[in-house]
């Protein structure tokens, strides 16, 4: 389940694909964990993107 941290004394968030992932983040470039909220979120079946443009070719103008 789909995990987000808020920094508790910047209030930075940030969501993560699951708590491991959350904690490992916060251990290495965090400062440690101690320094987060933990929070689970429910995961959103819609994206960011409604379509995802194709790259260009090769040798196509730009």
């Amino acid at each position: 389940m789909a995990c987000k941290i808020t920094h508790r004394i910047n209030d930075q968030q940030i969501r993560f694909a699951n708590r491991d992932a959350a904690e490992r983040y916060a251990e290495i470039m965090g400062g440690g964990a101690q320094n987060w909220d933990f929070a689970t979120v429910p995961a959103t079946q819609t994206t960011a993107w409604s379509a995802v443009p194709e790259p260009a070719g090769r040798g196509s103008a730009r």
